[in-house]
């Protein structure tokens, strides 16, 4: 991983952050860009910060010589900032434009991953027009899912818009309630998917590099945005169990290469890996959370790696489209 690096490939070099952004997932992005900033000031860079999209004439003018970005969901997430990045030649941290777009799409990477063999769970994909037949959603979901169900926006993070419904009321409610928040892209809709029970793992990468797996416990409920970004009570635990990790990590290897992702990016999952029950992908992460409490650099820390290091090494690893090739 950092070992094969240059670290210092761009520290005589001004280097942006991109932040912000216009998903439900901004308030995460500043936490996140902010501690990009002191990571990469503590490493003595000349950094200046984009809060995306206000910034985007200010980027293409300045031109700096690589981007981190931090921006979680929307369009920061999805691609299309990547495409931009991709115009100007500018080398950016994590993935390109197709995978970007591909991983923000829960309803197609699920698709991809389920013919890849990877265990996905039974859902019904609602586009953002079918919304207003709520009623028929729900007798769909009954008889091709069965509840309970989670209800989720198809192309946001952090666990925002998820609802757990134990029966068609709830569903109807909690579609009602998400399709306030759902847009006319082609990837913008509700994702309605059968509910596993058992623990959520999260399994870790640098390119191909494997940080590690975690098991995550909240107090109560499941992680919810509270539980991944307030609470004080949630455990993270290293899973070093062969039963648990080499299904895991090989599920895992199997997204990032269907999906095409590079640079540093998440897999979970939630199940019995452990009894052999149900177990099924939830979703892929190419810009995980970076706060005090995000799972990537806890990870990176068990394996000795300090956050200001890791967001070094994250930005030494920048690159475009082209340069993959």
């Amino acid at each position: 991983m950092i070992e094969e690096l240059n670290i210092q490939r761009f520290r005589s070099e001004p280097v942006g952050i991109a932040t912000g952004g216009e998903s439900l997932e901004c308030e995460i992005s500043l936490k996140t860009g902010a501690a990009f900033e002191k990571a990469l000031v503590n490493r003595g860079y000349d950094v200046t910060v984009y809060d995306v999209p206000e910034d985007l004439e200010a980027l293409a003018a300045d031109r700096p010589a690589a981007v981190l970005l931090g921006i979680h969901g929307g369009l920061g997430e999805g691609g299309a900032l990547q495409g931009f990045l991709e115009s100007l030649n500018i080398p950016y941290t994590g993935s390109g434009v197709l995978a970007s777009a591909l991983a923000m799409d829960k309803h197609r990477t699920r698709r991809l991953c389920a013919a890849e063999g990877v265990p996905v769970a039974d859902a019904v994909w609602c586009a953002g027009s079918q919304l207003h037949e709520s009623p028929r959603l729900v007798e769909r979901a009954s008889e091709e899912v069965g509840f309970p169900v989670v209800a989720k926006l198809n192309d946001a993070g952090s666990s925002f818009g998820v609802h757990i419904c134990e029966d068609a009321r709830q569903l109807e409610d909690a579609l009602q309630q998400l399709a306030q928040h759902v847009g006319d892209g082609a990837s913008s809709g509700v994702l309605i998917e059968q509910m596993v029970e058992g623990p959520e793992y999260t399994v870790g990468f640098f390119d191909q590099e494997c940080l590690g797996v975690m098991e995550i416990r909240p107090a109560e409920g499941f992680y919810d945005v509270e539980a991944k970004y307030e609470s004080e009570d949630t455990e993270y635990i290293v899973v070093d169990d062969p039963a648990i990790c080499e299904p895991l990590v090989g599920w895992s290897r199997t997204v990032l290469d269907a999906v095409g992702c590079r640079g540093v990016a998440r897999v979970d999952f939630k199940g019995a890996v452990a009894e052999s029950g149900p177990v099924v992908m939830l979703e892929v992460n190419t810009i995980p959370g970076m706060t005090a409490t995000s799972l990537v650099p806890k990870m990176a820390a068990d394996r000795g790696v300090e956050f200001d290091e890791f967001v070094e090494a994250m930005v030494a690893a920048a690159k475009t489209d082209a340069d993959q090739q």
